[in-house]
């Protein structure tokens, strides 16, 4: 394993080689999760944001098994709110699944055991929370991660990488009230922000939906609800709102219905 530090070292040269500089704009989640496949020893990588309303946004994600779990279209934990990310992110410890599919159909995460588009092929997840005292960023998820959960200098080699992506993304934050942009908490999210054409066609739709319900608040939960109900992804239901091949009735109004 890496003497202490040095993954750190290994980590922001990794980010360099990329193309990427940890104090510029040029930080984005792919390159983060991809400089995280390089280091550790771990077969993928995703990265996923805590946003206002309990909702959660993957930032980036690389290698199969993480593009599948945590991708904007089918992103099993941001859509039900539950596994061992989101419990990273509220508990503030490292959550460490020796077992995950075991640990689905076991009952851990009974919604995720319902979706699905989840994977059957992932393993091992260890999923260790952005935070830096009482400010909660979100939560990165390493898959096929055995390593990581089994040795401890491994362990400690991840944690400290997480904590410098919880450093740059925190660095690369306005203020709100500067930033008419994106917001996490209050913050505005820094020029590094890109969003994939999907998760900006899930904020377009749950505003539209919004106003079929005139509800802000029930917006993005009947959006996921219907994904999960239909089987489709988050991605293809809000594409299907934004092009208005599907409506969202009211509370009153039959259950939404694809447009002809």
């Amino acid at each position: 394993m890496n003497p202490p530090h040095t993954v750190v070292a290994q980590f922001l040269a990794v980010l360099r080689e990329l193309g990427a500089d940890a104090d510029s704009a040029s930080v984005h989640g792919e390159r983060l999760c991809a400089a995280c496949v390089r280091v550790l020893p771990i077969e993928a990588a995703a990265l996923t944001l805590a946003m206002p309303d309990s909702r959660w946004e993957v930032l980036g994600a690389v290698g199969g098994a993480a593009g599948r779990l945590a991708d904007a279209d089918a992103d099993a934990e941001a859509a039900v709110g539950e596994g061992p990310g989101p419990d990273a992110h509220l508990g503030g410890i490292p959550i460490r699944v020796p077992d995950f599919g075991s640990a689905v159909t076991g009952g851990r995460w009974p919604l995720l055991a319902q979706w699905d588009r989840l994977p059957q092929s992932l393993s091992s997840i260890c999923s260790i929370p952005l935070r830096l005292g009482a400010i909660r960023v979100g939560f990165l998820d390493l898959v096929g991660a055995d390593p990581v959960i089994r040795d401890v200098q491994a362990y400690t080699d991840a944690v400290r990488i997480a904590d410098v992506i919880t450093t740059v993304l925190l660095a690369a934050l306005t203020p709100a009230s500067r930033n008419g942009g994106r917001e996490l908490d209050g913050l505005a999210l820094g020029p590094w922000w890109e969003q994939s054409v999907s998760a900006r066609e899930i904020h377009q739709a749950t505003g539209m939906v919004a106003v079929q319900l005139d509800s802000s608040a029930a917006a993005y939960a009947r959006l996921v609800g219907h994904a999960f109900a239909t089987g489709a992804t988050l991605g293809e239901t809000a594409a299907a709102v934004v092009a208005r091949r599907l409506r969202f009735p009211s509370e009153h109004e039959p259950d939404p219905e694809p447009v002809p």
